[in-house]
């Protein structure tokens, strides 16, 4: 007779199992909407770097930015409730993740007010800290996940930073618009692609 794989009770191991089960799920779905979210911003930077670099009659922020970020938001709070997902800013177990989340969206904000707000960085430079914080916080998703993706997004955006900062403000959209595409995107649907065979298997 084989011996239990657990000492657990068998209804407590049951619903172990269930619950590790429901919460890589649950990462899966979280996975998926992040790296969606990254295509968006992307398309927004790109399409605003090419209405400004090649003069297109065309308001931004209202066809491109409102309509688009509308859109999104409705989207996810249907693909949340179809997952039967609650999004929590602040789960009820502290997690380093959301903290750090929360964090990185709290300094983008003091970078956006220090060029818009207070005109004391130019676009380029703007730009090129953002990309650099947004690799901190890829670098903080492969320590925690133990993925390779989320590393390999951190160095294309510190090398993004890096273009940014050297370059010049007329291409600084296009550098963030590229970032979000490829060290953001591209890995977390590599990252979500991975989490699902290995959940099949």
């Amino acid at each position: 007779m084989s011996e239990p794989l657990t000492s657990l009770p068998p209804g407590q191991a049951t619903e172990l199992s269930l619950s590790i089960e429901r919460a890589y799920r649950e990462a899966l779905v979280i996975d998926r909407l992040g790296s969606l979210w990254a295509l968006i911003l992307a398309k927004c930077f790109l399409a605003q770097w090419a209405i400004g670099r090649f003069s297109v009659p065309v308001n931004g922020l209202i066809y491109i930015w409102t309509l688009t970020l509308a859109m999104a938001l409705v989207a996810s709070a249907y693909y949340l409730h179809a997952h039967r997902l609650a999004f929590r800013f602040f789960p009820t177990q502290v997690r380093v993740a959301s903290s750090g989340l929360v964090g990185l969206v709290a300094a983008l904000g003091f970078v956006a007010y220090a060029h818009w707000g207070l005109g004391l960085t130019g676009l380029a430079a703007t730009a090129g800290l953002s990309a650099a914080m947004l690799g901190s916080w890829s670098l903080i998703q492969a320590s925690l996940r133990r993925a390779w993706e989320p590393l390999m997004g951190a160095l294309v955006w510190w090398g993004i930073a890096l273009t940014s900062l050297h370059g010049g403000d007329v291409d600084a959209l296009l550098w963030l618009g590229l970032g979000f595409l490829f060290a953001q995107a591209l890995p977390g649907f590599m990252l979500s692609l991975r989490m699902a065979r290995e959940q099949r298997v």
